[in-house]
This record gives structure tokens, sequence and C-alpha cells, in this order.
């Protein structure tokens, strides 16, 4: 029933998933779990109220090494990697010349000449071809490796993730954006639910190993549909989604990750004109009549057509249906504009991009404040 589609690859952890009860499906060249025999929903409150396992070893690693390792990052993303501390985590986005972007990514600062970023799983290899391209194009002293193929990763995620952790792996210790090496394992303390979280990258035999311990302890196995419902709760960002080549970081709202007192860097001239002069937007949208906004329906102010739905869900474990949009800069928050849903009109009022529920905000809160807005 699960046979592997002719061209799609899959990770260290597909056949103890598999046995696990997931139902996969093709995610960014690969044949990922959507959700487990409990369900999404299931899935999604676990997290929310317990713990949440998912394999993300589909996710690019990229090693950038050498004496301009960190030179050559500031030139083709919009943060700065100076700002951070060795161990620590950063949120960057790789844009090109017309700020379209490239990819969003995780940077790990080992040091100043030791860097990895974690990219999406789809743009592994466009990442790397880019920063080849750009490497052979400048005069930067460093060179890019893609580990990808040599590493597994699972995120573990929810209020007892730790708890759960420190049982399979005993007593550790990191901070938010930050990370660690314990024993065979490195453990970073991002996360991508709202929630507390962490990821551990390994070996695949021993990422396989632990992943049965954690499951076999309680921990909910959780696929795609769970991890897209949830980010999306939080107000998070999927590239493809609020970010593309067409969607550029300042009108996703993620100016807090472009540093533009840098001298330069690949698209500050395009992003840093659309800051002074902003005609698009991302925004947050609570549906008044019944239904659901998917990707692509287009936003409407009464019969004139001003964007399209990117995100949009019903949060699981309630009656509440939200979306997101990128409409243009002429609206604001209360505004009540129409989503033609199913050759029908339904009213929505824009409002901010944060779905998740009281409790769950004031936890994100903090986290957004620890973690500079991420």
């Amino acid at each position: 029933m699960n046979e592997v589609p002719l061209g799609l690859k899959t990770t260290p952890l597909y056949q103890l998933l598999k046995e696990w009860g997931g139902h996969f499906t093709e995610f960014g060249g690969y044949y990922m779990p959507l959700n487990f025999k409990e369900g999404i929903v299931y899935e999604h409150l676990s997290v929310r109220n317990n713990s949440g396992l998912f394999d993300v070893s589909h996710m690019g690693e990229i090693r950038v090494k050498g004496k301009d390792a960190s030179k050559l990052l500031n030139y083709v993303s919009t943060n700065n990697i100076n700002k951070i501390n060795n161990n620590q985590v950063q949120y960057h986005i790789l844009c090109n010349e017309d700020g379209g972007v490239i990819d969003d990514m995780l940077a790990y600062k080992f040091n100043d000449e030791d860097l990895w970023l974690v990219c999406n799983a789809s743009n592994q290899e466009v990442v790397y071809k880019h920063l080849v391209k750009v490497l052979s194009d400048k005069e930067f002293e460093a060179e890019v490796i893609n580990e990808g193929d040599d590493v597994a990763v699972i995120s573990v995620q929810g209020p007892n993730a730790f708890k759960d952790l420190e049982e399979a792996l005993g007593s550790f210790n990191v901070n938010h954006m930050s990370f660690i090496n314990k024993d065979k394992f490195i453990i970073s303390r991002t996360g991508y639910t709202g929630e507390d979280g962490f990821e551990v990258y390994g070996s695949p035999s021993d990422i396989n190993n632990l992943t049965k311990e954690l499951l076999e302890q309680g921990v909910a196995p959780c696929g795609l549909g769970a991890r897209d419902t949830l980010r999306f709760e939080a107000g998070l960002p999927l590239y493809g989604h609020e970010l593309s080549s067409d969607i550029s970081p300042v009108e996703a709202g993620l100016n807090f990750a472009i540093d533009f007192s840098k001298e330069n860097f690949l698209g500050k001239e395009s992003l840093s004109n659309k800051k002074n002069s902003l005609n698009k937007k991302i925004v947050g949208l609570e549906l008044l009549d019944k239904g659901i906004a998917r990707e692509g329906y287009p936003v409407y102010d009464d019969n004139k057509i001003i964007g399209h739905i990117t995100s949009g869900f019903m949060i699981p474990g309630t009656k509440l249906s939200y979306a997101n949009a990128y409409i243009k800069n002429d609206y604001k928050i209360g505004d009540i504009i129409q989503i033609e849903v199913r050759n029908r009109k339904i009213n929505a009022k824009i409002r901010n991009k944060r779905y998740i529920t009281k409790k769950g905000e004031e936890k994100w809160d903090i986290i957004q404040k620890q973690t500079n807005g991420f």
C-alpha cells in the first residue's frame, strides 16, 4: 500500500514510521508521512497539550566553512550572523537581487568560520548551487559542503518535549535559539509550532534508535499535516506560501530578519525600496461566514480582486477558520473583505497572523521575545 513512488526519496526513518502507521505523501521530492492513524487533529492537539515527534530529515544541511564563511552568509542573506554568539541559531532569508526569496533557513553558528545552514527540502540543491555560484563570482575564502544525505533529524515539540527528551537522553540544558553537542547528537531549541521545541541531529542509525525510544515512551508521531496547521496557527511563514520568489520578506512582515545597516547584501536595494513604498503585504484573516479558504483563492473588495490566499485552515479542535492573504497595502486590521470560496463570496475580517489560543499565545509571546521574533 505504501510503495514508494518512482523518483521520490525516503528519509532514514521511513521504515520505522511506516510501521507506526504513517500515511505518506510527496513533499519536496521526498515520500513523507502526512499523518498517522490517529489523524491530524489528534497530532495537532498532542503538540499543543503534550508532545509530538516529526521526522524532518528531509530538510537540507549545508555547511559553510573557511575564513570568510560569515562574510559569505552576510552577503547572500538578509540577516547578520555577526549579531549572535557561537552555539546560537539565527533565522535567515536568502534573496535574489530583486528581493524575491530563494529560501528561508536557520543558521547554526559553531564559530565565525564554521556555519551550518538548515534549509527547506525542496530548495536544498537550489541553495547549494546559489552559494557555489556566489563563491565563484566573488572573492570569499570559504567552501560550501552539502551534508544533507549524511544527517537524520527529528523535531520534538510541545509542553512536555523537554521532559520526554531528558527521559531518553539524560539531563541537558539548551536555551532558545541555541544548540549544544550531547553525546552523539546536536540538540537545538527553535521549534516551528508555537510550542517549546527541540531538534535532534545525528547519524541515521542513532536517530532511528532515539525515535523508536521516544515513540515507545508515548510521544505522538506527527506528520506534515499537523506541522502545517501548527506553524500556521502560530503565525509562522512557509516557503512557497507566505514567502516566495514573488513575495519578499518585507511584504511578509519579516523585517526583524533584515539588517539594513549591513553595507551590502543581495536584494538590499530592492528590499529597501519595498520597505519605503510597500504595495502589497501578507495579512491575517478571520472568516466571518462558514467556509475554509484554501491557497490560491481570490480575495476581493466588493467586485475588485485585491489579492489571493496563501494559506488557510480551520484550526484543529475548533470551528474557527482563518487564512493568510497576499493583498494590496491599502487595507488595515479590522477591515472587512471577501474571499471567493467554491464560487461564492464569504466575508472575512483582517487581523494579525497569529491564531493560536490564548494559553498558547501567552507562551508564544515569551518565545517571540526570547528569539527576536522568530
